[in-house]
């Protein structure tokens, strides 16, 4: 539980009693996302402490209702992974396709506090309760534990980031920057909506994620600490740079390079989240004259989602490469601190929860 600003410790509560449009999950891995540590350091999510964390979430199916069962499509035992949102299906963000800004603003592990009954509302546990309204997803019982977790908020957000909103498609130049997760789940979706080069930047420290991202179909990869990215886009471009730039860094310098890396009529999609008070200059009159499009990017949809699970289904990429650092339950503090970057000698690109 995170019960303060750097302040997490281990609670117990009692399991729910489940009625007939509710279930309980028991947890199998919980992802440890670059947002948790914002949470931790009390930049985001303050309202709804104290909170159980975990939005990145697999498990089984420990005990079902009946109404839920014939709901959702799955009995006790299924192995699900398990959207963060928890709709209204009443609010006209609902209404309009658009859960994912539901007026009720509930969410496992993001924004439900244990003060709300039955407490168990993230993945940063052994459980978790499933609300009525929950949208849950059969994964197959084939795929590891470490691949199938990053279905949810994770490879769906590139699908969604990259081919939904970036519109990336057959023969399109397409350059990632940033080599987080995100980072190498938009270069799987470049790959896969056909994309003819993937250019990733990093940095100097991102050896081994830059090493991934050629694994996961990479054409080019730009330590941009060595080299000129936008010398190197515009050689391999002809002069026209990428028809799409995906910025994940969420980093202020990073954005002005991104705007410099598109064509025109390019869009950049900006996808890193470096805090509400943070800002990052912008040239004006090369978006305008260039008639550049931003676009904004916020989690993903349950097509994107459902999409993203026959891609890990396939096993056509070895998505559980990703998952460099596994630690138990106990050491969940220590998890989040080391995907905040703040232990020496660990740089996971990806941690996730092991509660079992």
């Amino acid at each position: 539980m995170l019960t303060a600003p750097r302040k997490m410790e281990i609670q117990e509560f009692q399991l729910p009693q489940i009625g007939p449009g509710d279930a309980l999950l028991k947890i199998e891995l919980a992802g440890v996302c670059g947002s948790d540590p914002k949470s931790y350091y009390g930049k985001s999510r303050a309202d709804y402490l104290p909170m159980i964390l975990g939005h990145e979430i697999l498990g089984r199916i420990e005990e079902i209702g009946s109404e839920a069962r014939e709901r959702l499509g799955v009995k006790k035992g299924d192995r699900v992974v398990v959207s963060s949102q928890i709709p209204c299906g009443r609010c006209p963000y609902c209404m309009s396709g658009n859960p994912r800004w539901c007026r009720t603003k509930m969410g496992y592990g993001t924004r439900l506090s244990t003060r709300v009954p039955p407490s168990l509302w993230g993945a940063y546990g052994q459980y978790m309760y499933l609300h009525p309204n929950s949208v849950v997803f059969p994964i197959s019982e084939d795929v590891p534990a470490e691949a199938a977790v990053l279905a949810v908020n994770a490879l769906s957000n590139g699908i969604q980031w990259v081919r939904v909103m970036g519109k990336a498609s057959v023969g399109d130049v397409v350059v990632v920057q940033g080599t987080g997760p995100q980072g190498l789940y938009a270069v799987i979706a470049a790959r896969e909506s056909g994309a003819y080069r993937v250019i990733v930047t990093g940095l100097e420290r991102d050896a081994q994620r830059l090493k991934l991202a050629k694994e996961f179909g990479a054409d080019f990869t730009v330590n941009v600490e060595k080299e000129d990215a936008v010398k190197l886009v515009s050689e391999l471009t002809r002069g026209k740079m990428a028809d799409l730039v995906v910025d994940v860094t969420g980093s202020p310098a990073a954005f002005p390079v991104s705007v410099n890396l598109v064509k025109k009529q390019g869009t950049v999609v900006c996808g890193g989240t470096p805090g509400r008070t943070v800002t990052a200059p912008l040239a004006m009159e090369k978006i305008a004259l260039d008639e550049i499009r931003l676009q904004g990017v916020y989690s993903s949809t349950f097509d994107s989602i459902a999409c993203a699970i026959r891609l890990i289904e396939s096993r056509k990429y070895p998505i559980e490469k990703m998952v460099t650092h596994r630690f138990p339950l106990e050491q969940a503090e220590q998890a989040v601190k080391a995907v905040g970057g703040e232990t020496p000698g660990l740089y996971p690109i990806k941690a996730v929860l092991a509660p079992h």
